[in-house]
């Protein structure tokens, strides 16, 4: 009786402990503050917006990125069709019990899925990201060969490669324009990729897939582990 008394009373102690560490964890995820970014304070130029805002990380549940089975909501739960528009902040994807047959919405959920984390890193988690880890983020950028020519010079006015961003965001820099440029890049020639039959003009005038060559549709290279969807 003695031993199970013993026996129990360190379940306890173990259990407790684990407990106490999760909600540690929990503690520290939640509590991240934002004025200690390196991205704190800074706007986009051409924008005028800050590159980060507070509830702006979209930290996605991998558990809920299902292709096809999932719709984009802005970060006060409405739900947004697939367009050209860049990624504002805060978005999170829902899942879906039926199939979504339209292709432009299954490649807008899976591209919000990929830059949510390339955004969430590079603008909220980026003191704890090495270049290795970097660049692995980006793969499918790399793969489709987005963002893989340097800039000769680095300013405010500068297309750069996303070895170069890494480097850029090392510097400490005080204009977040080459980032946002970055981003909202990417994405968009993500998006020419990805989706058919869609008029990426702007209200300028001017269609970035052309500028950059992009045939419309043609399909996304994806990571080897994830090949089997390409077609899906």
């Amino acid at each position: 009786m003695r031993i199970y008394l013993i026996v129990v009373i360190l379940l306890m102690l173990l259990t407790g402990q684990v407990i106490a560490q999760d909600d540690e964890q929990n503690q520290d995820e939640e509590s991240l503050d934002i004025t200690e970014l390196w991205s704190y304070g800074l706007i986009s130029i051409r924008t005028g917006d800050p590159l980060i805002e507070e509830g702006g990380e979209h930290q996605l549940d991998e558990d809920d990125i299902v292709y096809g089975y999932n719709l984009v909501t802005d970060v006060d739960g409405r739900t947004l069709s697939p367009s050209g528009a860049p990624l504002k902040g805060g978005e999170q994807l829902i899942l879906t019990e039926d199939y979504q047959d339209d292709i432009n919405t299954r490649e807008y959920a899976r591209i919000v899925s990929i830059m949510a984390l390339i955004r969430d890193t590079i603008l909220y988690r980026f003191e704890e990201t090495t270049l290795e880890e970097w660049l692995e983020v980006t793969e499918i950028l790399t793969l489709n060969e987005i963002k893989i020519d340097d800039a000769e010079t680095i300013d405010r006015r500068s297309i750069l490669s996303t070895e170069q961003i890494y480097d850029y965001v090392a510097s400490s820099p005080t204009d977040g324009s080459p980032v946002m440029r970055y981003l909202e890049e990417a994405e968009l020639e993500l998006k020419c990729l990805a989706f058919q039959d869609f008029d990426f003009t702007n209200p300028e005038g001017e269609n970035h897939c052309e500028d950059m060559g992009l045939e419309l549709g043609s399909g996304l290279v994806l990571p080897e582990e994830t090949d089997d969807d390409v077609n899906d």
